[in-house]
């Protein structure tokens, strides 16, 4: 490589520092712009209906300034260089995006188009090669917004609002609806969109909660305004006033007492069961309401971590060799609520590697198999769903939860595995016809201590190992690097004699691709990297 070839690298690496410095200065005065936003629209869970309008108001001019910064970096970036450039803004405009699409819902209740949020946020369709909002920037934006309303839809009960979960009810459907019909890969977009269904469960099981107790209370205040409650009470106190007030008999004799008793009787049961019913109805309506409280005290705890969940950017993904796996006479012993025998004397042993070779995958199984119908596994769907044997696994990187439905002719290799979610018409999950090249079995807690299946029997990954685990809230399994192991998280209950009452064992990950997020995971959903075909 001549001088004059050098000459011109470094003059090109120059230009694209400079070019960063100035994109950097623009993102900062962005993420400015949308943290001020954020600070705004996060009052609409205080804010009642008829003050909406006006904080929408003071919403507006600061999302509109955003047009200028949109402008200034279309500015600087050269043509041709978008897709280089992208990553440096996609949190801040994925920020915009959600504040955009939340001021359109709360003010009329539909969704803004891709198109209508560039014209909102000043990009013009002319800056394609430059600077352009993204069908997946905006789609996140958009499970922002999703997420944002589930927490909506349980304060804006507790404000007076009882319509509004209805209707984000309805919304966050159709939304939903339009995800199914999306081609999503498995990556971050992806996890996001598994996400959406525990929002509808939980927005879900709020209207329900709400339409229940609001039908109680209407109940209940039927029943306190009945005109034969107030009769009936009238009638005793009539009756009471004629008992005699001493030893004396009165005129009507004995008879005329007898009589008067058995009114009286009639009377204070009726009104002894009418007591009871309405006991009855204000405990039901206070048990709905005790769980709508719970609902908001549930969504206000968990509203910092999903906001910067939600902020997480995708990376390219390094490939990470599979870590060593503990051997038997290493690996620490995790602390249970009983005594379990040594690692070494059950179970699948430490020191064989995973391997997807039908032979290799046998002897490190072999303890388990024929794996019992229920067994919950981690299965490498076909690259076509339509397939009848998933032997040849799907894409490298997606494992999805499964639960073995049976053992295909007595073939401890061959089995048939159900998805667990249900498919988008409704029906039960999808069957596969699979081999053990394409499943990692998970322990099962319900197995016993001396199993092959317990999970004493498998492996205790290290901290800085890579595993393979449930991500919260979804069904798929994604790599992930052990910040802690059980052992580290609960040093007194080490030993195999342990014996001391403990919680179920956890790990504390951080999957790949998540903005160095940490997660508290059961160790019965991690298991050992597969690493890659």
């Amino acid at each position: 490589m001549d001088a004059q070839n050098l000459e011109k690298i470094n003059t090109m690496l120059d230009a694209d520092v400079e070019i960063r410095e100035k994109i950097k200065d623009q993102v900062t005065e962005f993420d400015k712009k949308a943290r001020t936003l954020s600070g705004i629209l996060n009052r609409i869970h205080s804010t009642r209906s008829e003050q909406m309008p006006a904080l929408l108001d003071t919403a507006r001019p600061i999302l509109a300034s955003c047009r200028e910064t949109t402008a200034a970096l279309a500015e600087i970036i050269p043509p041709n260089q978008f897709w280089k450039w992208k990553d440096m803004w996609s949190n801040s405009l994925r920020s915009a995006v959600f504040s955009a699409t939340l001021v359109e819902y709360l003010h009329s209740g539909g969704l803004l188009t891709l198109e209508q949020v560039a014209e909102i946020l000043g990009i013009n369709p002319g800056w394609q090669d430059r600077f352009a909002l993204s069908v997946e920037d905006y789609l996140h934006g958009v499970i922002n917004l999703v997420n944002e309303l589930s927490r909506l839809a349980v304060n804006a009960v507790t404000l007076g609002d009882f319509e509004q979960p209805i209707k984000i009810s309805l919304f966050v459907k159709d939304v939903f609806a339009g995800f199914s019909m999306l081609n999503l890969k498995n990556d971050l977009l992806r996890r996001r969109y598994d996400s959406l269904k525990y929002d509808i469960k939980k927005i879900e099981e709020e209207v329900e909660c709400w339409s229940q107790a609001a039908a109680q209370l209407n109940k209940l205040s039927s029943m306190l305004s009945e005109h034969e409650r107030g009769d009936t009470v009238g009638r005793i106190h009539r009756l009471l006033s004629q008992w005699p007030t001493d030893d004396t008999l009165p005129s009507e004799g004995f008879d005329g007492v007898r009589s008067l008793y058995k009114k009286l009787h009639t009377g204070l049961s009726e009104l002894k069961s009418t007591a009871e019913k309405d006991a009855e109805a204000v405990d039901d309506v206070l048990e709905r309401l005790s769980v709508l409280i719970a609902l908001r005290k549930a969504s206000e705890a968990i509203a910092p971590a999903t906001e910067k969940r939600n902020k997480r950017p995708r990376g390219p993904s390094p490939s990470i060799p599979p870590a060593a796996t503990p051997t038997a006479s290493a690996a620490p012993t995790r602390s249970m609520s009983i005594t379990v025998p040594p690692r070494g004397s059950v179970g699948p042993q430490p020191t064989i590697p995973f391997s997807r070779e039908p032979k290799a995958r046998r002897e490190a199984l072999a303890k388990q198999l024929p794996l019992q119908e229920g067994r919950k596994v981690a299965f490498h769907p076909p690259p076509n769903t339509n397939k009848a044997d998933g032997a040849t696994g799907g894409k490298d990187e997606e494992w999805i939860l499964a639960v073995v439905t049976k053992c295909i002719n007595q073939d401890k290799n061959r089995y048939e595995v159900q998805d667990p979610e249900p498919q988008e018409d409704g029906q039960p999950g999808q069957r596969y016809n699979t081999t053990l090249r394409a499943i990692i079995p998970l322990p099962d807690p319900n197995a016993p201590p001396d199993s092959a299946a317990h999970l004493s029997a498998y492996p205790e990954f290290a901290a800085g190992s890579t595993v393979m685990a449930l991500y919260p809230d979804t069904s798929c399994f994604y790599r992930a690097e052990v910040i802690a192991s059980p052992r580290d998280l609960n040093p007194s209950g080490r030993g195999a004699g342990a014996t001391k009452q403990s919680t179920v064992p956890m790990y504390k990950l951080k999957f790949e691709d998540d903005d160095d997020q940490e997660h508290m995971v059961s160790a019965h959903w991690v298991v050992e990297w597969p690493g890659r075909d």
